[in-house]
């Protein structure tokens, strides 16, 4: 699952669906990005990723939530804000 907003637009969909879309644009030449938080609870594990300049222009804050299953961290949602100053409409 995949919730957030992008220029002032609601976007969901699956995780298979956000891979795609990185592939296709591309983090560009002056991305950064650093994880700020974790937290885990024995099968629970929340992470605040902190990024800038996505595509040369966003920066954003992601959380992700994984699930330990079958002895492995997952991956099972991201929800993530961009930055207002980054906002174009």
């Amino acid at each position: 699952m995949l919730f957030g907003y992008l220029d002032g637009k609601l976007e969901h969909g699956s995780i298979e669906q956000f891979y795609k879309n990185v592939d296709t644009v591309g983090a560009g030449d002056d991305f950064k990005a650093r994880i700020d938080v974790v937290d885990v609870e024995e099968t629970l594990a929340v992470v605040r990723v902190l990024e800038e300049k996505w595509s040369g222009r966003i920066d954003f804050t992601d959380y992700l939530l994984l699930m330990k299953m079958d002895g492995e961290w997952r991956y099972v949602a991201k929800a993530y804000n961009q930055n207002s100053d980054t906002v174009e409409i």
